[in-house]
C-alpha cells in the first residue's frame, strides 16, 4: 500500500482503510468469533440503507481480517483469477472507494460461527442479494443449516483446541465391515506431541494402523472429524 502515501487522492483512500480497521478493532472482543457483512458503498441495499451487501464472512480476528484483505486484495485476486471478494475490494480501491465492514453476529466458537456465516449468507441470497460467496452452501439461498451439515473439509482447518471447544470427535471408519468408532479428541490432546490441527490427525496414518476390532482389516481404514448430534447451545452429554 506504499503507493497510497504519495498521491493525495490515494492517501485519502488509505485513510479510509485505516478508519475501517479502527472500527473493526473497536468491535473485536477477546475469544469471540464475528460474522461480518461487506457492503459496496456505491449502492443502497433493498431498504435504502447505504452499502449493497456483497459478501458474508467470519473471523476471530476482525481487525486483522479487514486490514489484511485491503492489503492483499490485488495479489490474491490475481492468484484466484476469478470474480471473488478480493477482486471486488480491489476494484473499489481503484475507484477511490473503501468497502464497508459490518458486524452482523457474534458467536463463541468456530463451528458456531461457520453455521452463523452460512445461514446469514443463505438468508441474504433469499432476500435477493447476489453475494460473491463461493463456498458450498453459501453460494445460494435455502433453509438454515445445522452444525451437522457443515462440510467435513471445513472441519479439517480447526486447530485441536478449537475442535475440543466445539466438542468434535474423530470417527474411525472401516470400509470392510462399515464399523464406526468415535474417538474423543482428548485422546489426541494427551499425546506427547499432540497434533496441531484436525487435518494433521486425518493425514497421519498412525491412527489407522491397528486392525479393525470388528473384522480385523487394516487396508482402507480412515479417520474423519464428526459433529455430534447435539445443539451448539446445549451442554455436551456426560
Amino acid at each position: 500500500m506504499a503507493k497510497y502515501f504519495a498521491d493525495p487522492a490515494k492517501r485519502a483512500v488509505w485513510d479510509g482503510v485505516l478508519a475501517e480497521t479502527r472500527r473493526a478493532e473497536e468491535q473485536q472482543r477477546d475469544g469471540e468469533w464475528i460474522t461480518y457483512l461487506i457492503r459496496d458503498p456505491r449502492f443502497e441495499d433493498k431498504k435504502g440503507k447505504p452499502g449493497l451487501p456483497i459478501y458474508v464472512g467470519q473471523t476471530n480476528d476482525f481487525p486483522e481480517r479487514v486490514l489484511s484483505r485491503f492489503n492483499k486484495c490485488e495479489k490474491e485476486a490475481l492468484e484466484k483469477g476469478v470474480d471473488c471478494i478480493e477482486a471486488r475490494v480491489a476494484e473499489l480501491l481503484h475507484l477511490g472507494l473503501v468497502a464497508r465492514y459490518q458486524v452482523i453476529d457474534r458467536q463463541p466458537t468456530r463451528l458456531a460461527s461457520l453455521v452463523s456465516e452460512t445461514n446469514l449468507a443463505r438468508r441474504a441470497w433469499n432476500a435477493g442479494y447476489v453475494l460473491i460467496n463461493r463456498k458450498a452452501l453459501q453460494n445460494r439461498g435455502g433453509d438454515d443449516i445445522t452444525a451437522q451439515m457443515i462440510p467435513e473439509k471445513w472441519l479439517l482447518e480447526f486447530t485441536l483446541a478449537e475442535a475440543v471447544q466445539d466438542r468434535l470427535v474423530m470417527q474411525l471408519r472401516c470400509p470392510s465391515c462399515r464399523q464406526r468408532t468415535d474417538i474423543p479428541l482428548s485422546y489426541f490432546a494427551s499425546r506427547d506431541e499432540p497434533p496441531r490441527t484436525v487435518r494433521e490427525i486425518v493425514k497421519n496414518p498412525v491412527w489407522t494402523e491397528e486392525p479393525c476390532g470388528q473384522c480385523g482389516q487394516i487396508t482402507g481404514r480412515s479417520i474423519k472429524p464428526r459433529v455430534p448430534c447435539f445443539s451448539l447451545s446445549e451442554p455436551a452429554p456426560a
